[in-house]
């Protein structure tokens, strides 16, 4: 079993080693199912602990640690970036316009190396298997459902993964049973009319108003047909129509989303948009075309036995009471893996306390507290101790 007091020893002693390895993939970030580059580095740093890279197709990779044939425990990181032209200023901003790491992923790759590290040095006490997954294209969700078709959690008996967010201050960790993150649905909506002068409406069918009245009805949905007590989110990311201001429009384009952690409540957002939709279009002698994607990825759930395994591990690990934080509406396409096996995923607080301002998640001037680097690592191997445990139960 994992030697506690050495890995908060040399997890002390390696801060500015996670930093330098976050800072390494801050530089070089790659979009999703393009993350070549970043694979490459990450094969590299695993051939240099002495373990043997599985690539996975077309990014992404996986190593072992551990005897075989045991009980498997996965430990996940995300390694893609996002179209964000980056604002920080740091001097190991990304070198490529118009891609950042504004999620915080380059902190994640640098957490599992991290920990992959410490745990080869510690391999001889391992009573499980350690599977390290270095999953590409999380921010399309699509990632963890691609390589679960590879085949990636065939031998995996339990999963665990994290997320930093900006947020919340360093320190605060919440690792709690139930539902944590959303499912996230996705519709494109194309509203058709008759364009025309903008002097005579009368002889037009304006689509501009019917998509600016649907952008209006749908923010009653929530707060109208979905029970108080649910949590809902309908969000219109995107509207455009039109090409000049003496013009009406005959065509309008709308993107949006949908955030839940209920079935029953995704399919009734799900048919009131549709509804909506058509409804409104019709009034207006239109048409309106839905594109809607149901279940880009399920609720995130974590499982309650393993939940408090790992909590109690981490606790110890860390050295301090771990915090609450509700459920978000985020989406995490690490709920896919919870499908096939039970899985923990924890909320890492990476806020600098003594900063003036924070910069959320997605955001060009999106940042960390690299001491974070060093919670994402205990974490880890508080699941894999959790592991050890949990397999006895």
């Amino acid at each position: 079993m994992l030697d506690i007091k050495r890995a908060e020893k040399e997890t002390e002693e390696r801060q500015e080693e996670y930093s330098r390895l976050r800072q390494e993939f801050h530089r070089i970030p790659e979009l999703g199912f393009e993350e070549v580059e970043t694979t490459e580095q990450i094969c590299r740093y695993l051939c240099k602990l002495g373990l043997v890279p599985h690539r996975l197709h077309p990014t992404g990779v996986f190593a072992y640690i551990g005897p075989e044939k045991a009980f498997t425990i996965a430990l996940r990181a995300d390694i893609d970036g996002l179209p964000v032209e980056e604002e920080t200023g740091v001097d190991f901003s990304s070198v490529y316009p118009g891609r950042m790491h504004a999620c915080g992923h380059d902190g994640h790759i640098a957490g599992l190396l991290g920990a992959a590290a410490l745990l080869k040095e510690q391999e001889d006490t391992l009573s499980v298997r350690v599977k390290l997954i270095f999953q590409p294209s999380e921010e399309n969700t699509q990632g963890a459902a691609h390589i679960i078709a590879q085949g990636v959690l065939n031998d995996v008996n339990i999963i665990f993964g994290l997320h930093l967010f900006s947020d919340r201050k360093t320190g605060e960790i919440s690792v709690e049973e139930g539902p944590r993150m959303a499912q996230t649905d996705r519709f494109s909506i194309v509203f058709e009319g008759r364009g025309g002068h903008a002097g005579k409406p009368h002889q037009c069918v304006d689509a501009t108003v019917m998509a600016a009245e649907f952008v209006v009805s749908v923010q009653s949905i929530v707060s109208r047909e979905i029970d108080p007590a649910e949590g809902a989110v309908v969000t219109i990311g995107s509207f455009h129509s039109g090409s000049q201001y003496n013009v009406i429009s005959g065509r309008a384009e709308i993107e949006g989303t949908c955030r839940s952690f209920r079935e029953e409540t995704a399919l009734h957002l799900k048919q009131a948009v549709e509804a909506r939709a058509e409804h409104i279009a019709a009034c207006y002698g239109g048409k309106a075309s839905v594109d809607y994607h149901y279940g880009a990825h399920p609720p995130l759930c974590n499982d309650a036995r393993l939940t408090e395994c790992i909590a109690a591990e981490a606790e110890q690990l860390l050295g301090r009471e771990l915090c609450h934080m509700p459920p978000l509406m985020l989406g995490e396409d690490f709920s896919w893996y919870q499908t096939k096996v039970p899985g923990v995923f924890a909320f890492v607080g990476c806020g600098d306390p003594a900063a003036k301002e924070y910069f959320p998640n997605h955001h060009p001037c999106f940042d960390i507290d690299e001491r974070a680097l060093r919670d994402a690592v205990l974490l880890h191997l508080a699941a894999v101790r959790a592991a050890e445990k949990y397999t006895d139960a």
